[in-house]
């Protein structure tokens, strides 16, 4: 292809030399262009796990398809553009892209670029980023378990990504025939701009909410707000508000008391994937109409979410009983004798407080446990059948069917490159 093209510039005209050098020019840059290694800028902030772990995924995609060439500063969530990047001659950008100034100027480098943060609305630029809406759905979900019936948000004012966990919380709440309080600071006359102010303020809204509430702050920052606050009303945690944040950073989870549950993103593979989708683009190739949406990891429960929400005493002991030996082949007769309840009461009482059976409480929990291995660990089916509580690897093999519409494999390599 490139001789012939070659072969038709020289006829069109074979007396200048001048063609002839310039082709050749052109040529050599194409071949050094495409042997010479790519040069990634990275502006991702390095202060939080979750930064940390795009990076390392954008850094195993480097090592298996590149290498690059990469250049990266210290970066947090007030730093701004360095000044290196003004004479930068590079090939491509990934980046949490916090502003539509700080996207104009990453445009004006003239290179594909890959956002990991959707911070802007209507931003135009392909991207990869964590689904708000399943990580909603997550926080719910083991509120839900706790057998809570109200519920509550706070999140991040004027943050789009906090915006549309908030939103998807509320939905989700109102479509299980739930209300969900949303603290909005600056929708309230008594909002100050003062950190005691603000907490004080929070602490009036935590005390007007019905108890006990399940609470969803939009990251683990927000969420260790929401604890202060509390500890300064003398509000339990997590006996009146049970507490999730997100990001699952360990040391903002461990720091407090009680420590904090958090939902854990799939860093990793967020960062992978942006590193895939930007060689695609410095190829020259198109890039997908859509995002790449990719739900969260898991949630890692912690004290701040210790709490079974049932006013029978009985059934709230068998619930835990139920929760901490779900595993270990136990059956609905075990859990009957555990609190002294004949069976059919047992139940009877279950489906009255619960709206379920004590059987379909042990299913739900053992297949939580067979998922998260799934996407967790590279066991067999049949040790995590065996780790699960499940009978054997086929019996499992035909619930994540049901439940889940695709085989195990399947549902393992959803979360997995």
């Amino acid at each position: 292809m490139i001789i012939s093209s070659l072969t038709a510039r020289l006829t069109q005209d074979q007396s200048s030399v001048a063609s002839f050098s310039f082709i050749f020019a052109t040529l050599q840059k194409e071949t050094m262009s495409r042997s010479a290694t790519p040069q990634v800028a990275i502006f991702i902030e390095t202060s939080k796990t979750f930064g940390r772990g795009i990076l390392q995924g954008i850094s195993t995609y480097s090592r298996t398809h590149g290498p690059w060439s990469v250049y990266i500063d210290e970066w947090g969530p007030a730093t701004t553009l360095p000044d290196w990047m003004k004479q930068w001659e590079g090939d491509g950008i990934i980046a949490r892209i916090r502003s539509q100034q700080m996207s104009d100027r990453l445009q004006q480098s003239g290179v594909p670029i890959v956002d990991t943060l959707q911070q802007v609305p209507d931003l135009g630029l392909p991207g990869v980023y964590s689904d708000d809406r399943a990580i909603a759905q997550m926080a719910f979900e083991h509120l839900r378990d706790r057998h809570l019936r109200h519920f509550a948000f706070v999140g991040v004012e004027r943050a789009n990504w906090s915006v549309r966990r908030r939103n998807a919380f509320a939905e989700i709440s109102h479509q299980q025939g739930f209300e969900c309080d949303i603290y909005s600071p600056l929708s309230r006359r008594r909002f100050v701009e003062s950190w005691n102010g603000g907490q004080e303020d929070l602490g009036d809204w935590l005390e007007s909410l019905p108890k006990p509430v399940g609470l969803m702050a939009a990251h683990d920052l927000r969420a260790l707000c929401v604890l202060d606050a509390c500890r300064r009303r003398n509000i339990a945690v997590p006996e009146q508000v049970a507490v999730v944040g997100v990001d699952n950073d360990d040391v903002f989870c461990e720091v407090v008391d009680p420590n904090l549950t958090s939902i854990t993103h799939q860093a990793e593979q967020i960062g992978y994937q942006a590193a895939a989708l930007l060689d695609l683009l410095m190829q020259g190739k198109a890039a997908p109409v859509q995002p790449l949406m990719l739900p969260p990891r898991n949630l890692v429960p912690r004290r701040s979410t210790d709490i079974i929400a049932v006013d029978d005493v009985a059934i709230a002991s068998a619930l835990e009983f139920i929760r901490r030996n779900a595993c270990t082949q136990i059956n609905v007769s075990q859990i009957a004798q555990h609190v002294n309840l004949a069976r059919r009461s047992l139940e009877r009482r279950f489906m009255k407080l619960v709206g379920k059976t004590p059987h379909q409480i042990l299913a739900e929990e053992r297949l939580r446990r067979a998922k998260q291995l799934l996407i967790d660990t590279d066991f067999t089916l049949e040790q995590i059948a065996s780790m699960a509580g499940f009978s054997s690897a086929a019996y499992l093999s035909v619930v994540i069917k049901e439940q889940e519409h695709c085989t195990p494999r399947e549902f393992r390599n959803q979360t997995f490159r």
